[in-house]
C-alpha cells in the first residue's frame, strides 16, 4: 500500500464544491483508492462539508461535516476518513466534493492506494 497526498482543496465559493482530486492533472478522471482522508486546515473558522456532488444541498448531499479546528488546549485538527477493505482500490476519490462554510477554507486530502 502507498499513501499519496492530493494536496489542499480550498474552494473560493460556498455554493460550488471542488473535487477531492482538484489538484490532479485531470480532476474528473477516476482516481481509485482503498481509503481517503480529509483533514481540516489550521486556519479554518467554519465547517467543511464532504459532499457527493458539485452543487449540493446541505440537507441531502453531505457525507460528513468536518468542524473547524480548536486552538485548545488541546489543539485539534479534525479529520474524516472513509475506506473499503473489500477488493483492490474500490473507492474513487473524484467522487468526493469539498464545500466550505467560509470561502477559501478547506481540507488536506490524502489517499491510500493498494
Amino acid at each position: 500500500m502507498a499513501q499519496k497526498a492530493l494536496g489542499q482543496v480550498s474552494p473560493t465559493t460556498t455554493t460550488t464544491a471542488l473535487r477531492a482530486t482538484n489538484n490532479q492533472t485531470t480532476p474528473s478522471a477516476n482516481y481509485p483508492c482503498q481509503a481517503i482522508q480529509f483533514q481540516a486546515l489550521t486556519a479554518n473558522t467554519g465547517s467543511i462539508y464532504i459532499c457527493d456532488r458539485e452543487t449540493p444541498t446541505l440537507t441531502s448531499h453531505v457525507h460528513h461535516e468536518i468542524p473547524p479546528p480548536s486552538t485548545g488546549p488541546p489543539e485539534t485538527k479534525p479529520t474524516w476518513s472513509v475506506g473499503n477493505p473489500a477488493g483492490t482500490n474500490p473507492l474513487t476519490a473524484n467522487d468526493y466534493w469539498i464545500l466550505p462554510e467560509v470561502a477559501n477554507e478547506g481540507v488536506r486530502v490524502t489517499v491510500l492506494i493498494t
